[in-house]
């Protein structure tokens, strides 16, 4: 770093007589900051003696929040430095040539100098723009912003994990954007005891693959010696390239099976040494072994129901396996992952006496709206699924007291399976994490910050502790069906990236970390990258991938047919059929002509018309809307036509801004910006086809039944303009991606969009059958879709006002007021409410009209309780009009429904 110049380009002082500046992480930090700035062209001097006397163009001094020198700016310039964990300030000389960088701790003084680094690594003039910094403070929303990165494929993911560089690289990136957790996670690829067949075990019961531990002769066969110690050497090298860059480093345990059954035919990688005798023991010793040989593991993430491998009731197994945590002697956050836990498995995780979390599932095992559901699907209250055998017997035992439509559920807690279930009491001791599943896009590059910001609202939502995002590409070749030295993508070898994959989510990183922090940051810190990226082109490209990355997530809350990410796959959607008739139907493009895949969690007929929303109580379902429609009335949810309609406005927003950015980009050939160009427009055809598919579904759900033929030509016509649009998002994504991603072994989870065009032309060809058998008995006069909706179709929303209160006092009523314009005397409203349980139902009380508006009254014995109060309104009008209060903004990110805070008594 050192120069010869008189007058150098920067001079870094380190100020090491402050405690946050003196520690180990800090000498990384500094050093990558000169690393990029000497890869600018500009001359670095460094300085641990704050009166050095070195002339430079500006002068950068490192320091924590309690120096003198800290205070003293901040003191000048009317500023308060927080004192709260991970704040950071950057403080601006009034000179011009001076910046102190400030944290409160070492992670939000890392932050601070990785600002610095982010706004010279993608300005045109770094000096200068250094120079133009101005004075500000920041400081975290929620405690905890964590990624995961699994390891699902031995073929396909041995490269990334041994590189050394790319975790340098890819740590660096996780914290200039301000996430705080990396977890490594393994055995998450298959839901054991459920998958009989493991062809790819590499890492799934991970001890034996990194440790001998002593008292024990157990081994994986086929694995030598010298491969488990590099394993080893590589999870120590990876904690501590985690702790250099501040974040927290962590390891999930997904998988505790170490024998797959006696179907399994695959015998590679086979478990020696173990059986039920010593199995717990031999887990409780190696993670104790674990946890002290590898100092940088903070947290560990288990799956502690059945599909963990480990039969159920797994408390015995668990109360054994937690003691290693204890005899490690240090302490460790312990994870549970949520589904299936109960009061038995919560108490074994605290009485480790470590720091206890509940993470999660955010939308199931998706990616859905930025907000957390405002209902479960019905088939997550029952505690059988349909069609099956008593397979929910597998989850744990539940609350005794909990009945849901009068039927008894205490025997299970499948409601656990895919939200935030019961767990959200007042005097609970442990936190909530939310988890979000890669299982909406895993592919298509994401980016909108409204959504971003959202999702880091709601990631605190009851006092939660924040939000872990799963990799893009998790699950990539799982089950075996990666493809060996690769995780690529692209078949154009232009677009390629090799071991660098996870810089094509640059922008989604960028996202999620900083608007997870600080969901109101300063928008330039995302579109410094957007300008160096795209130049002339970054708002419209901005602009373009903000409106289609609202596509998915509101596609997969109003439509589906599986919760399950290793079945339902929106971004490349396997076809729901209008019409089943019980009976395979043969076809030149897949075995039958209707997946399977979803039978087990749609309702029959197992029909796009008879999947549920994700969310139930905001959404119509297909054929629940059609229902209403034959009766004449509506209730307030939204219809398929009004998503249709919002998926329509969203894509033509997003062409639009995309035909934009084509005008104006340098180079449309640049690899970044062909790789954001092919993923706007899959999700604009993907977008198309789904709101033409809404509008047939609907058309052949009121044929279905009214009978008239007119409707079912409706829905075909509707029906050929989705096909059309599938066939733009094959056209476009042909020759670009590969012909086989990779995702799992059933056809669902691999192939390419073309794959999924035969199941499309199928189903349109039996309903073209079906019209022509019909189509002689149509009507000159027939009633064609917009008839049929005529009598209920919604006018404007009426003019509302709300104001709700912060909190409630438990054991008081509450008196809740909607103030509404116009004429009163055609209104009425429904106030629904619930507690923050989502193993309830919504109780709705008729509003009473008042002189301007109307009110009603949550009586004292309901919030007499250890959760707090969510609820919503729907209004009617003489019409037959009905609409949910708050509903949704345009930018489909705020949360649709009000909160209440629960307090004690004063008295």
């Amino acid at each position: 770093m050192m120069t010869d110049k008189a007058i150098s380009d920067i001079w870094i002082v380190r100020d090491i007589s402050d405690e946050v500046t003196a520690q180990a992480e800090c000498d990384w930090v500094v050093g990558h900051l000169s690393k990029i700035l000497q890869s600018k062209d500009l001359t670095v001097v460094y300085s641990d003696k704050l009166d050095a006397d070195q002339k430079a163009k500006l002068r950068i001094i490192v320091t924590g929040r309690g120096s003198s020198i800290a205070r003293g700016m901040a003191r000048e310039q009317g500023i308060e430095i927080p004192d709260v964990p991970e704040a950071f300030g950057i403080l601006r000389g009034v000179t011009g040539n001076e910046l102190a960088v400030v944290g409160s701790d070492v992670r939000g003084l890392i932050y601070a100098i990785l600002e610095l680094v982010d706004i010279a690594k993608y300005a045109t003039n770094p000096l200068d723009a250094l120079r133009s910094v101005q004075s500000s403070m920041d400081k975290p929303r929620n405690s905890v912003r964590s990624v995961t990165r699994l390891f699902s494929s031995e073929a396909e993911d041995k490269a990334w994990f041994y590189d050394h560089s790319f975790w340098e690289e890819y740590l660096t990136e996780l914290a200039t954007q301000r996430f705080n957790r990396i977890t490594l996670g393994t055995g998450v690829g298959y839901d054991y005891l459920i998958d009989k067949i493991v062809e790819d075990p590499y890492f799934c019961f991970i001890y034996p693959y990194l440790l001998s531990v002593p008292g024990y002769s157990v081994k994986v066969d086929g694995l030598s010696v010298e491969e488990r110690e590099n394993n080893f050497k590589m999870l120590q090298y990876i904690g501590e390239q985690a702790k250099r860059r501040g974040l927290q480093f962590r390891l999930g345990l997904w998988n505790h099976a170490y024998d797959y059954g006696p179907n399994n035919t695959n015998t590679k990688y086979k478990i020696e040494g173990l059986d039920v005798s010593n199995h717990a023991a031999y887990c409780r010793d190696a993670l104790k072994l674990l946890l002290q040989t590898c100092p940088n593991i903070e947290g560990i993430t288990v799956r502690v129901h059945f599909e963990g491998g480990v039969p159920e009731p797994t408390h015995d197994f668990w109360r054994i396996v937690v003691e290693g945590i204890n005899q490690s002697g240090r302490i460790i956050e312990v994870d549970f992952h949520a589904k299936g836990v109960n009061d038995e498995l919560i108490d074994i995780a605290l009485a480790t006496g470590m720091p206890v979390v509940l993470s999660t599932k955010y939308w199931g095992e998706h990616m859905g709206l930025p907000y957390h559901q405002v209902s479960i699907r019905e088939r997550e209250f029952h505690p059988k699924r349909l069609g099956e055998s008593d397979k929910s017997a597998h989850f744990s035992i539940g609350n005794p007291n909990l009945k849901h439509g009068g039927m008894d559920v205490t025997s299970k807690r499948s409601y656990t399976r895919y939200g935030f279930a019961d767990y959200y009491r007042d005097d609970r001791k442990y936190g909530i994490v939310h988890r979000v599943w890669p299982g909406t896009q895993r592919i298509l590059t994401w980016g909108d910050p409204e959504m971003a910001a959202a999702y880091g609202r709601s990631a605190g939502f009851c006092g939660s502790l924040g939000m872990e995002w799963f990799d893009p590409l998790s699950f990539k070749g799982r089950k075996g069906s990666g493809s060996p030295g690769e995780r690529e993508l692209y078949e154009d070898e232009h677009l390629r990236l090799g071991i660098r994959d996870w810089s094509k989510f640059s922008y989604t990183y960028r996202l999620l970390g900083r608007l997870s922090y600080n969901p109101e940051a300063d928008p330039d810190s995302w579109r410094r990258y957007l300008r160096s990226e795209f130049q002339d082109a970054a708002e419209a490209c901005e602009e373009s991938l903000s409106y289609a990355s609202r596509i998915l997530p509101l596609i997969l809350v109003v439509h589906a047919p599986s919760v399950a990410n290793n079945v339902y796959w929106p971004e490349m959607y396997t076809n729901m059929p209008l019409y089943r008739s019980g009976e395979p139907i043969e076809n030149p493009y897949i075995n039958y002509g209707y997946p399977y895949n979803y039978d087990f969690d749609t309702p029959s007929p197992h029909t796009f018309g008879s999947v549920s929303p994700l969310d139930p109580e905001l959404f119509y379902g297909v054929n629940e809307f059609a229902d209403d429609v034959i009766q004449g009335k509506r209730k307030g949810k939204y219809s398929p036509l009004e998503i249709a309609d919002f998926l329509e406005h969203l894509a033509n927003q997003a062409e639009g801004f995309l035909a934009e950015s084509l005008g104006r980009i340098h180079d449309q050939y640049a690899p970044g910006f062909r790789r954001l160009a092919v993923d706007v427009q899959i999700m604009v055809g993907i977008g198309r086809f789904f709101l033409q598919k809404f509008r047939a579904g609907v058309a052949y759900a009121l044929f279905e039944r009214a009978g008239d033929a007119t409707l079912l030509k409706d829905a075909l016509a509707y029906y050929h303009e989705a096909r059309e649009a599938w066939k733009h998002v094959v056209g476009v994504s042909k020759g670009i991606y590969k012909e086989d991603l990779t995702f799992g072994l059933a056809h669902y989870s691999r192939g390419h969009w073309s794959d999924r065009l035969g199941e499309i032309e199928e189903d349109i060809l039996v309903i073209e059958r079906i019209y022509n058998q019909i189509r002689v008995k149509e009507s000159v006069g027939g009633r064609t879709l917009g008839d049929m909706l005529a009598p209920i179709q919604k006018g404007d929303r009426p003019h509302s006002l709300h104001s709700p209160a912060e909190s409630f006092i438990k054991g008081q009523p509450i008196a809740v007021h909607l103030m509404l314009t116009g004429a009163l005397s055609e209104l009425q409203v429904q106030l629904h409410f619930r507690h923050v349980n989502q193993a309830e139902s919504y109780i709705t009380l008729e509003m009473d009209q008042q002189e301007q508006g109307f009110e009603a009254m949550i009586p004292a014995s309901y919030t007499n309780s250890p959760y707090c109060i969510e609820y919503f309104f729907e209004v009617r009008n003489g019409n037959g009009d009905a609409w949910m209060v708050p509903g949704f903004e345009k930018n489909l990110s705020n949360q649709p429904y009000y909160l209440l805070q629960c307090r004690q008594s004063t008295t």
